[in-house]
């Protein structure tokens, strides 16, 4: 029997940390048309989160030696087959679009095309 990585701690932490501005995101290649995210913890670990094929999310975990410590996925289900699996898709789509509005400046953006039309 395989042992499982208890992820959910880190997972929930980095949402945290990320919504209070402490963790800084950097922009990365391109994946599925979406932008993959990067960020690093004190030299000692480095996240990346990405869009998956069926419009999921990705997070991984790796080491200073760039090994994998954990990945997870999460699908775009209708319908989850258990609680935990709800709440881990939900927590990775919030802590993506939590990054990809700070790190794409999106709201600055938007309001500059407002105006732009605006002018129109």
């Amino acid at each position: 029997m395989q042992a499982t990585v208890e992820y959910e701690p880190v997972v929930t932490k980095l949402l945290e940390k990320s919504r209070q501005g402490r963790v800084n995101w950097e922009r990365r290649g391109v994946k599925n048309g979406w932008r993959q995210f990067e960020c690093t913890i004190e030299g000692q670990y480095t996240f990346s989160l990405a869009r998956t094929d069926d419009e999921g999310y990705e997070l991984a975990m790796r080491d200073s030696e760039r090994d994998i410590i954990f990945s997870v996925k999460s699908g775009s289900a209708i319908v989850y087959r258990d609680a935990k699996e709800a709440e881990l898709a939900s927590t990775l789509r919030d802590l993506y679009e939590l990054v990809r509005k700070r790190a794409l400046n999106v709201d600055e953006k938007i309001a500059t095309a407002t105006g732009l039309l605006d002018r129109i």
